[in-house]
């Protein structure tokens, strides 16, 4: 059982990684005009960090229009999920998901300076843990749901 507390922290956590994910997502909004994911490809293709990743990124760089526009989407998406607490198992996995492709895609998560310093090993962990904790319980809708069924009745928002 989780101490009241530690449901605190949870809660916070997923609020901090969702008010990240949101902020970066409008961030993006431009990328809806000019996705700017086809020079990436082409500059992380120019030196793979193995051969997996030049296979990805051979698949990938054929829709760097499409792949942009769903980062944004994703991110703000996700984000918006991870700050209401509605559906955070779901969106803490996919957020983890969007999270490790880029890093794969870069080749970022194969040097190791990836476990030391600025890199996306810490915001790659955090969704493992909401993912697998009660994240969504305190200061959520999946929260309020749940105590609405508890009671028998139809969710209460």
């Amino acid at each position: 059982m989780l101490t009241p507390g530690f449901t605190l922290f949870l809660a916070v956590l997923r609020i901090a990684a969702g008010v990240s994910l949101f902020t970066s997502g409008l961030q993006k909004l431009s990328w809806f005009a000019q996705p700017p994911l086809q020079q990436k490809f082409a500059e992380w293709s120019a030196h793979p960090a193995n051969d997996a990743v030049a296979r990805y990124l051979a698949f990938v760089s054929h829709y760097p229009a499409a792949f942009s526009r769903v980062v944004v989407v994703g991110e703000l998406g996700l984000g918006a999920l991870l700050i209401l607490g509605l559906l955070t198992p779901l969106a803490a996995l996919l957020a983890f998901v969007m999270v490790l492709n880029f890093q794969f895609a870069s080749g970022q998560i194969f040097a190791l300076s990836y476990l030391r310093g600025q890199s996306g090993l810490a915001y790659l962990m955090i969704y493992p843990v909401l993912f697998f904790s009660r994240a969504g319980t305190a200061l959520g809708v999946d929260g309020l749901i749940a105590r609405g069924m508890r009671r028998g009745g139809a969710p209460s928002m």
